[in-house]
């Protein structure tokens, strides 16, 4: 195998460790090759037992999260799915409502759908927080310490913004969900979204099917305590059910 090749293939696997799945195509995308040389070298590596192949793309052996991607990495990864969540929270959300949109590209690949209704926000991402403000909708930042791996604000500052304000919707995001535990990197990430929760009528936690059966280090929450579970139409059957038995899955 040629040195290239070598690197190309390292660089599959490490993308998988910190994704839990991607398509052939998101691949060839983060990696600048075509579909069809990831399909051959996840076609290799599979054989050689360093990945699992799965139907239009590829996970890890492990379901262990390593690193945690930056904003500007995750923006590029399964874009397709999180553009159906985001029609689909769009269907889901009441017009006239006030929500909590937390930090997560998922949440920012939504933003063009639910300014087409009548909403206020309120969130913590700095990036979403950028573009709602060129929308129509009324909209509030927390403010606090500005965290630049991800783009969002944490801290008691931006926890404080939530005294006195009454929520429709907590929109949450997730870096994976195992079983009934519900997980992020860090306890401050967790941290705001249970305060945001706190003073929310309904709280939905927002993921892609590639991030059920991934656990990262701090479990926020349980499953069983939100609303409900809004992920993409990939999701398969089996998983599906196995998820229910905790909440609604949209």
């Amino acid at each position: 195998m040629s040195e290239k090749n070598y690197k190309r293939q390292n660089q599959i696997v490490l993308l998988l460790n910190r994704t839990g799945f991607m398509t052939s195509t998101s691949l060839a995308e983060q990696i600048g090759v075509t579909p069809m040389t990831i399909r051959r070298d996840i076609n290799e590596l599979d054989k050689q037992h360093k990945l699992i192949k799965t139907f239009g793309g590829a996970k890890p052996i492990s379901n262990v999260m390593t690193v945690e991607f930056s904003t500007s990495q995750k923006l590029k990864i399964n874009v397709d799915l999180k553009k159906q969540i985001g029609q689909k929270l769009a269907e889901i959300i009441d017009d006239n409502s006030t929500i909590f949109l937390g930090a997560g590209t998922t949440l920012l690949y939504a933003v063009p759908y639910l300014v087409k209704k009548n909403l206020t926000f309120v969130t913590n991402s700095f990036i979403s927080f950028s573009r709602l403000a060129t929308s129509d909708c009324r909209v509030l930042s927390t403010g606090g310490e500005l965290h630049k791996n991800t783009g969002e604000f944490l801290g008691q500052i931006a926890e404080r913004t939530f005294d006195g304000l009454n929520l429709d919707y907590a929109l949450c995001s997730t870096n994976g969900i195992k079983d009934n535990n519900v997980t992020t990197s860090s306890e401050d990430e967790g941290r705001i979204q249970n305060v945001a929760i706190n003073h929310a009528n309904k709280s939905l936690i927002i993921a892609d099917h590639t991030k059920l059966g991934r656990s990262d280090m701090i479990t926020f929450r349980n499953l069983n305590a939100f609303d409900g579970l809004v992920t993409d139409n990939n999701i398969n059957p089996k998983i599906h059910k196995e998820y229910s038995q905790y909440t609604k899955v949209w």
